[in-house]
């Protein structure tokens, strides 16, 4: 399924992205399948919205 909407995305000319990266195995498979983007627990764990604010 991810295979597939990331091929019909592109096709559209649009970037994918994938959340719930929790790990490195599922990472490398999506970077096999050319997905543009990964977001999830193994980037960086939730925060208080507050928190990124003040950040920036």
């Amino acid at each position: 399924m991810v295979k597939s909407i990331n091929e019909i995305s592109h096709t559209m000319g649009m970037k994918t992205i994938c959340e719930y990266v929790e790990n490195i195995e599922i990472e490398n498979v999506l970077k096999e399948l050319g997905v543009d983007y990964a977001q999830g627990y193994l980037h960086a764990k939730p925060e208080p919205i507050e928190k990124l604010i003040k950040g920036a």
